[in-house]
């Protein structure tokens, strides 16, 4: 059994809001080797977790076509308004990871410092960038994607399909450069059902793990289909991942088809109960460590760490 956070270097941490104060500029950072690096290995430092995360941000893959994206104080990311595949430049996929190739120096950087660590790189699933791009950043309602999608059709599977091969692109990079897991976040496949989770979700992330594996049948992928609740069955038998991660909504049914076939569970302690502490969390904790005693797991939560979580929490899990 294994452990780290989704968000373990990040904005609850001291040594992290010192750095970030100094640097005001969030994606500057995230292309910083010597900042991300270091960022990178402070939870590393502080708790020994048994994986170290890239330090960067799902969102330089729309950055590197030449979409504008920059990030707001107490809001998140704002990216310029696009509509069509037309308004990137996508077409020479080595120019556009030239523009984000610090990531890959930064993960150099962390190959030489991890000593027995392993690395995890990752990126977004290709519909939650492109949720991100047509939204224009975060979003509650996400009407514009999901319009988007009913209506252009042929476009949003365009777009998806460019998304898709740039991504293997990008992860193929992180593994040339030293990364040994590499893990798909598709925070938003809780939004589609049927036809387009299948078409949105299922196919684009299925292409990636298997590009992925023609490339480097060594590297470990990870992926992370949130909030699929009853799809993640579909989801797991079409892409034959290497660890599945999991949220609060996770099946039973995943445990003894994960067991089966040999796939380590990842997750699924809730962040807000991280955040609350006390028995609650005692409780919850040594209940997934139950749940999941008889799989292969990396104990992780079912997303990202709050930023005003107590470090005394993270350090009594």
């Amino acid at each position: 059994r294994k452990i780290w956070f989704m968000r373990q270097a990040g904005r609850y941490l001291p040594e992290y809001r010192k750095i970030r104060k100094e640097k005001k500029d969030f994606l500057d950072l995230c292309l910083s080797p010597n900042l991300a690096s270091e960022i990178s290995l402070q939870p590393i430092e502080r708790f020994d977790f048994d994986f170290i995360i890239l330090f960067s941000d799902i969102l330089v893959i729309p950055y590197s076509m030449n979409q504008k994206v920059s990030f707001l104080k107490n809001h998140g990311p704002v990216l310029s308004q696009i509509r069509k595949k037309d308004d990137l430049c996508y077409t020479n996929f080595q120019k556009c990871l030239g523009r984000i190739k610090n990531i890959f120096e930064t993960i150099k950087i962390l190959k030489e410092k991890k000593k027995k660590k392993e690395i995890i790189g990752f990126c977004g699933g290709p519909f939650t960038v492109l949720n991100y791009m047509i939204e224009g950043g975060t979003s509650v309602k996400h009407s514009k994607i999901l319009n988007f999608i009913k209506g252009n059709k042929k476009e949003a599977a365009e777009l998806t399909d460019i998304l898709t091969e740039l991504s293997v692109e990008y992860l193929k990079e992180q593994i040339r450069a030293g990364v040994d897991y590499v893990q798909v976040f598709e925070s938003w496949a809780s939004l589609l059902e049927d036809e387009d989770y299948e078409n949105f979700i299922v196919k684009p992330n299925k292409k990636i793990t298997e590009d992925i594996r023609r490339f480097s049948e060594k590297t470990k992928v990870i992926h992370f289909p949130r909030g699929s609740g009853k799809k993640y069955m579909n989801f797991i038998q079409e892409v034959e991942c290497d660890v599945i991660s999991i949220d609060e909504t996770c099946p039973n049914e995943i445990v003894e088809y994960a067991k089966r076939k040999d796939i380590a569970i990842q997750g699924n302690l809730s962040p807000t109960i991280l955040f609350e502490g006390g028995e609650a969390l005692q409780v919850k904790t040594k209940e997934i460590l139950e749940k999941y005693k008889n799989n292969k797991h990396i104990f992780n939560l079912s997303h990202g760490i709050l930023p005003r979580t107590p470090i005394e929490n993270v350090e009594t899990t």
